[in-house]
């Protein structure tokens, strides 16, 4: 199994948000993004022993049963997801229908 690295999944979500704005270009109806409160369960491992720094993984939803209960943790990150200005972010929905 590879190991998904914690930032790696937090690029992938800012790479869907973006792909969402860039759909809601010229649209009447869009969605302003507010926080956005993701959870994860993650491995933690020091690499390159005592001096070593730790890292952390993103776990499957089925996690191999090798990790101990005690190497296992849940993150939760509230992240305010904004523009290059700083502007809030929004996308349309998913639907091409007028409501």
């Amino acid at each position: 199994m590879e190991e998904l690295g914690l930032a790696e999944t937090i690029e992938a979500l800012r790479e869907e948000l973006e792909t969402a704005m860039a759909r809601a270009e010229g649209r009447d109806v869009r969605f302003l993004v507010g926080a956005a409160q993701v959870e994860f369960n993650v491995g933690v491992r020091r690499e390159g022993g005592a001096g070593g720094k730790a890292r952390f993984w993103v776990l499957e939803a089925a996690a191999d049963a090798r990790y101990v209960r005690e190497t296992v943790q849940k993150v939760t990150l509230t992240l305010e997801p904004v523009g290059r200005d700083g502007s809030p972010v929004h996308v349309r929905r998913g639907s091409d229908e007028r409501p």
